[in-house]
């Protein structure tokens, strides 16, 4: 009797319609997981498996082919959204502790994550900027590092290319990551210090620990071990107008002007999140405040729109830009339909088209952080 009450919980195959519950889905205790007419999430199948409360009709060996049945958007551990999505924590663990002066294995744990995730922007560089771009603006002080990092390994792969040898060699690379990753920290730890309340600062104080971050940055990469003199002096002119930067500084400050341009935290309104930022970072060539041959390889990567952009037509439709320029053309990126031309959300990501071939006008961009990701996970425009 008691086998055959929870046999009725099962979820079968006709249970879940793409991707959507058509039944309430209860656990072995009778706690209510998923209420009719919902989306299922990863976390909602990774549950209802570990419970055994998959259906043998639609159970596999493999979790990704039994979501597949059930259009249930599951990605692996071991892919590339899997893999960010750990880096990503272990970064934030990584700020926390710094932030809270707790240094103990920092140094090696900097490392890993900085040469992980080298790996993973070599393995698909489209798909981390993608993930990060589309990330939660109440991430900002996280994914911001991580998306200047990626651009620049980006960067750094193609200026190689560009001079036809190693300027840049892995060890000088890393180093330069680590720089990137933690170029922030000194403002965390300095907006502590101004937030904390222990301390008598006086306006001008307050004002003098924001301005010069910086130093406070350059203090923790010295605590942790690492004295590159050339990555040193990248950090602290990282964010400082120079007509002759050195390599290491101008490899960190473009991607560094870009992330200012195209990410936005919290607190910035939509409308500004909606400018075009390759028009601006353009802009940066007539003043001369960017070197042109650097700035020119960079426009490259992300092409007109950056990738994880939303692009509005003419047509009502948008679309995702999933992949910087194919050739020496910016505008030669590729793109995934998300709605049809009522507006409407597709079921699933349309198929791949490159924004040359089309001949809907463009009209702007749409702000991502309001687009309803309701029907599917941004991730699954690469992933499936």
């Amino acid at each position: 009797m008691g086998n055959d009450y929870f046999d009725d919980r099962k979820v079968k195959s006709n249970d879940i319609v793409n991707g959507v519950a058509r039944k309430d889905i209860f656990n072995q205790k009778g706690v209510l997981l998923v209420k009719e007419g919902t989306r299922i999430r990863e976390a909602h199948y990774t549950q209802m498996r570990a419970d055994g409360l998959i259906q043998e009709d639609v159970e596999t060996a493999s979790q990704a082919s039994a979501a597949e049945k059930l259009n249930i958007n599951y990605v692996s551990p071991t892919s590339v959204h899997g893999k960010l999505d750990k880096l990503i924590t272990k970064f934030a663990q990584l700020q926390d502790s710094i932030i809270e002066e707790d240094f103990s294995g920092a140094k090696e744990e900097a490392i890993f994550i900085a040469s992980s995730f080298i790996e993973l922007c070599q393995q698909n560089i489209n798909q981390v900027l993608g993930e990060l771009y589309l990330s939660e603006p109440t991430k900002f002080s996280f994914i911001k590092p991580l998306y200047i990092t990626a651009s620049m390994v980006e960067l750094i792969l193609r200026y190689n290319k560009f001079k036809e040898k190693e300027v840049v060699n892995a060890a000088m690379q890393q180093e330069l990551a680590i720089a990137a990753l933690l170029y922030n920290i000194g403002f965390m730890i300095n907006n502590k210090k101004i937030n904390t309340g222990t301390s008598n600062l006086s306006i001008e104080e307050k004002r003098n620990l924001k301005a010069n971050y910086s130093t406070e940055s350059i203090s923790v990469m010295q605590k942790l071990g690492f004295n590159n003199a050339t990555v040193i002096e990248a950090l602290k002119n990282h964010h400082i107008s120079s007509q002759q930067p050195s390599l290491a500084t101008s490899l960190l400050r473009t991607p560094f002007l870009y992330a200012n341009m195209s990410l936005m935290d919290a607190d910035v309104s939509g409308s500004e999140t909606m400018m075009n930022p390759c028009k601006r970072f353009a802009q940066l060539f007539s003043k001369k405040e960017l070197d042109p041959t650097m700035g020119g390889l960079f426009l490259k990567i992300n092409g007109l729109f950056p990738i994880g952009s939303i692009i509005v037509f003419s047509s009502r439709e948008k679309a995702l830009v999933i992949k910087g320029p194919e050739d020496s053309n910016i505008s030669s990126s590729t793109l995934r339909m998300l709605t049809n031309r009522s507006g409407i959300q597709l079921k699933k990501p349309g198929d791949k088209f490159l924004l040359t071939s089309t001949k809907l006008e463009q009209k702007g961009l749409a702000d991502h952080h309001q687009f309803a990701w309701s029907l599917f996970s941004p991730f699954t425009m690469w992933e499936r």
